[in-house]
C-alpha cells in the first residue's frame, strides 16, 4: 500500500509539473516523474508477496525506457526551440510566433 502511494505522488507531482509550469525543462522533468510513477506502480502491482513477477519488471522497464526516450527527444526540441526563441517560457514562445 505504502508503495501505491508513493507512485501517486510521483504521478500528482509530474502532472503538477506538465500542467502548471511555465519553463520547458520543467515541463520535461514533470514528464520523466510521470513515467518513473507508471513504473513503479506496475513493479508494485506485480508484487506477489515472495517477490516481482517477470512480466510487471518487464512491462516496468518498457515503461522507464520509453519515458527516457519521450524525455530524450522533448530534450532536443527544447533545446533547439531556446536557440531559435531565447527563451524557455512556454508563454513567449507562443507569442513569438512566426
Amino acid at each position: 500500500m505504502q508503495m501505491y502511494l508513493v507512485s501517486a505522488i510521483l504521478v500528482a507531482a509530474g502532472l503538477y509539473g506538465v500542467l502548471l509550469k511555465r519553463n520547458l525543462f520543467k515541463v520535461l522533468i514533470g514528464v520523466a516523474l510521470m513515467a518513473l510513477g507508471v513504473a513503479s506502480f506496475v513493479v508494485t502491482s506485480g508484487n506477489t508477496g515472495s517477490g516481482v513477477d517477470v512480466v510487471s519488471q518487464t512491462v516496468a522497464l518498457v515503461a522507464v525506457v520509453g519515458g527516457a526516450s519521450v524525455v530524450t527527444l522533448m530534450l532536443v526540441t527544447a533545446v533547439r526551440l531556446h536557440e531559435k526563441y531565447g527563451t524557455l517560457d512556454i508563454r513567449e514562445m507562443r507569442r513569438l510566433k512566426g
